[in-house]
């Protein structure tokens, strides 16, 4: 991961890529002490953390934080300041500031807020890679909190079952299931919140225009940080779909064996 240093007084430049280096050994510090530097840094093609001043003699924090954001809009940008009152710091958030420190202090908390910044950086971008797979899979996405609603829905679950996401998301999932199977539905939801493993099971769901459809249905927990149970990830396939992908592979195979079966017959 790659981290840009924008300061321009020399002595604090220094005390801060010392200490960044010696923390970060790994990853890549690009360092802006005049404006040209900053502007050719901006031509970089990825930058994930950005720590900075405030005060500039070419320029201020906020127009970095800015600039910075519209070239790399994750990056997580950090203000190591000597001054700077709250209407600035307010000013700042609003533009997507991750943290802010004061010197002389701030330079000991430094190495701790990097680390942070570049794992919340991280993890967003594990976060983006898993919501890409899975809104390119075909079968039916969509996710539930501990209060029953809807909280993800990729374009799979939009093709099963007729809702867009900004329609359902939000909405009570138990407007999928049908009246007289909610009860089971919940019995079973109160399962994996509790950490139960349940195997996949055929059962009934509503489409939108309120039409039944026969599903397969696979119920797994969604734990934050690995820890405690947030939701459920649920994932929808049509049973016509599976039924028909069963016997689409058995015709194959009868076909692959049928010049096996004539020779013997011969």
């Amino acid at each position: 991961m790659d981290l840009l240093l924008v300061e321009d007084s020399a002595t604090d430049r220094m005390v801060m890529q010392r200490r960044i280096e010696r923390a970060f050994p790994g990853e890549q510090v690009l360092i802006a002490g005049e404006a040209f530097e900053f502007n050719e840094m901006l031509r970089h093609e990825n930058v994930d953390v950005v720590i900075t001043d405030y005060w500039l003699g070419w320029g201020d924090g906020l127009s970095v934080l800015q600039r910075a954001r519209k070239r790399w809009p994750r990056c997580k940008v950090i203000f190591l300041t000597g001054n700077g009152g709250e209407e600035v710091v307010a000013e700042a958030f609003k533009y997507g500031l991750f943290y802010y420190m004061l010197k002389p202090d701030g330079f000991d908390n430094l190495v701790t807020v990097i680390k942070t910044a570049l794992e919340t950086k991280l993890r967003e971008d594990n976060y983006e890679m898993i919501a890409s797979v899975v809104g390119a899979i075909d079968d039916g996405i969509y996710g539930i909190d501990a209060a029953g609603k809807v909280t993800a829905w990729n374009t799979g679950a939009e093709r099963i079952f007729g809702y867009t996401a900004n329609e359902i998301v939000g909405q009570d999932a138990e407007q999928l299931v049908p009246a007289n199977l909610r009860t089971e539905t919940r019995r079973l939801y109160a399962r994996v919140m509790r950490g139960e493993g349940i195997a996949p099971f055929e059962t009934v769901r509503l489409r939108r225009d309120g039409t039944r459809m026969s599903m397969v249905l696979s119920i797994a927990p969604v734990r934050i940080d690995g820890a405690e149970i947030r939701g459920l990830a649920i994932v929808a396939r049509d049973a016509a779909d599976l039924l028909a992908a069963a016997r689409g592979a058995k015709a194959a195979e009868r076909s692959a064996a049928a010049p096996a079966i004539a020779a013997r017959n011969r």
